[in-house]
């Protein structure tokens, strides 16, 4: 017997339910360990009607990542391209801040505590449904590196793929205890100036170049 059609309301009510199950059930066990049983039972339906809702659990880790997203991208503007002027340094800023919420924020550590588990989760997503809704959650970030190119602060090439490589550095966080805590600092307070200096160094040498060939012509 196929489950039952829900009221409009009701959808309402039980995707909050599903999603507050699992920001505790994921949050307590982890991804790995969580079963759709242990979800349902917390939100009260039954299985069945899950799968009305979400595909899967990991469907259902996308969507809580994805309402906490647009928080998220707030917090880490107005901490880096919010906070200064100097691109360079908002950039650094930046990433330190990407990994501050890899440490702190636990959705953001369901998966990325258990890397192993990070391949089969990606293989459950529709890759271009959520470079989409990323891409969405990413605007204002993307426009604040498209005004870098333009002033020529920071290299060509599209902003996206730019700030997807300031994601790199949300992997140092994951290895905090295999590096150790002395290496960790050290490495934190590195990585982001070398990638920051890669966007913007020969973008600024470039401008500079431009600048003194137009006074001496």
């Amino acid at each position: 017997m196929p489950p039952r059609a829900f009221t409009d309301m009701e959808k309402k009510r039980i995707r909050a339910a599903l999603i507050e199950a699992g920001r505790s059930c994921f949050q307590r066990y982890g991804m790995r360990k969580t079963t759709i049983d242990d979800l349902v039972h917390l939100a009260g339906i039954s299985k069945g009607s899950f799968y009305q809702f979400f595909k899967n659990k990991e469907d259902l880790y996308m969507e809580m990542f994805l309402q906490e997203m647009p928080a998220m991208m707030h917090r880490l503007r107005e901490n880096s391209f919010g906070a200064t002027d100097d691109v360079r340094e908002a950039l650094v800023l930046l990433m330190k801040g990407i990994a501050h919420e890899i440490e702190t924020n636990p959705l953001a550590r369901i998966v990325l505590d258990d890397p192993t588990q990070m391949e089969q989760f990606l293989s459950t997503l529709e890759y271009e449904t959520i470079m989409q809704q990323l891409r969405i959650a990413y605007a204002p970030m993307l426009e604040f590196i498209r005004k870098g190119q333009e002033a020529g602060e920071i290299i060509d090439g599209d902003p996206y793929f730019l700030v997807s490589n300031l994601g790199l550095i949300k992997t140092l966080p994951i290895y905090k205890e295999t590096i150790g805590a002395e290496m960790y600092e050290i490495m934190m307070d590195l990585a982001p100036q070398v990638i920051a200096d890669g966007l913007t160094c020969p973008a600024r040498a470039k401008k500079l170049q431009a600048s003194l060939k137009k006074s001496s012509s």
